[in-house]
């Protein structure tokens, strides 16, 4: 009984002081400080769990793992993901998120139909198109900085799984090299040196027994530019 009360009093006070303020992380932003639920729901597309871990960080990590571009803590242990807004929310005053995480008492995790809402750096519905085949070395770039690298388990569909791995991460530049590495950036290197699209001759499997694809070369860079619909 004495850790119960204990347990009570601890939330009780946090309830009126200041929660800590959340770390966000994978370059989300918050969206809504604090805003109005409902039954329906304010998240589109909406999957929503309990954890016993719950705070904004794990919720972000697990929706953006999941490829949703919104997240929203509601109740101490809601963790909700999303595809978009439905509408514009409600917002609330702070002081009505006033329910600690069940990850983390210090910090805030929405109330009852309160609710905490991130977005992800992702980028809107669009199309990607052939910018050409560019040299690639230390000395001479194709990517100004930031560059971002990734590899997959597999180059099945290379140039598709980078330019979704670079939209998801809200990169507008998307490359590959090698028929292995993909970068993002946001463009160009000033100095950039274009070459004939035949010095991008590696190739990769494309799906389905569909045939094979160009995924740039050694030191070469294939690179695909986004924009919006």
């Amino acid at each position: 009984m004495k850790q119960l009360a204990l347990f009570v009093v601890t939330t009780f006070a946090l309830g009126t002081t200041a929660f800590n303020t959340p770390q966000i992380p994978l370059n989300w932003t918050t969206q809504f400080a604090c805003a109005v639920d409902v039954p329906s729901r304010v998240l589109a597309n909406v999957v929503t769990n309990q954890y016993t871990d719950n705070t904004p960080a794990t919720c972000i990590q697990r929706c953006d793992a999941a490829t949703f571009a919104f997240a929203g803590v509601e109740f101490s242990d809601e963790c909700h993901c999303g595809t978009g807004l439905v509408g514009t929310p409600a917002s609330a005053p702070v002081s009505d998120c006033n329910m600690a995480c069940t990850g983390d008492p210090t910090l805030s995790c929405g109330g009852s139909l309160r609710i905490q809402i991130y977005k992800s750096p992702a980028l809107p519905p669009g199309a990607w198109t052939l910018q050409g085949c560019f040299l690639d070395t230390a000395t001479s770039p194709a990517f100004g900085s930031p560059v971002v690298h990734q590899t997959f388990n597999t180059n099945l569909d290379l140039v598709n799984q980078c330019s979704n791995y670079c939209a998801h991460i809200g990169y507008p530049f998307s490359g590959v090299e090698n028929a292995s590495d993909c970068q993002c950036s946001f463009g160009l290197d000033p100095s950039a040196q274009i070459r004939s699209l035949s010095e991008c001759s590696s190739t990769c499997p494309l799906p389905a027994g569909a045939g094979n694809e160009f995924c740039g070369g050694f030191e070469r860079l294939e690179v695909y530019k986004f924009s919006a619909n």
